[in-house]
């Protein structure tokens, strides 16, 4: 997926602020609104651009309660847990891994009591043999 200067210039203004207006995009650039919209749509349309999220306030971020779980699956569901998986907001990250664990996830919620819940119903899924929780108390 080659990108020419200007998309790439685009799309580092989009990962500081997503919800900059296509007007103010231009004149950063110095292009016109239309080609920027256009490239956008480009970007979208090519899948380099799957979507626009948010930042959350570092206040509200501190407060929530995050985990990483160690999860070994039965051989041969990998897929179908991790399709089942991904269908959980609260379920930020799925990584595959090698070792002594099949998956890593990254869970983030607001109170221990969705933790609890959330970890009764992924070590409940069928396919997950055994799960290790840690609680993340600091992030540096």
């Amino acid at each position: 997926m080659n990108l020419d200067e200007k998309d790439q210039a685009l799309i580092t203004l989009l990962k500081a602020n997503s919800r900059r207006p296509v007007i103010e995009l231009a004149k950063q650039l110095g292009v016109s609104r239309s080609t920027v919209q256009n490239r956008i749509e480009t970007l979208q349309r090519r899948g380099i651009i799957k979507s626009f999220t948010i930042e959350f306030d570092a206040e509200y971020e501190r407060k929530l309660l995050k985990a990483q779980m160690l999860v070994n699956l039965t051989p041969g569901v990998s897929r179908h847990v991790i399709k089942l998986l991904q269908q959980r907001p609260q379920i930020t990250s799925i990584m595959s891994v090698s070792g002594v664990y099949d998956l890593i996830l990254e869970l983030t919620v607001e109170a221990s009591s969705q933790l609890d819940e959330l970890v009764d119903d992924i070590r409940e899924t069928k396919g997950v043999e055994k799960t290790v929780t840690c609680v993340v108390l600091s992030n540096y």
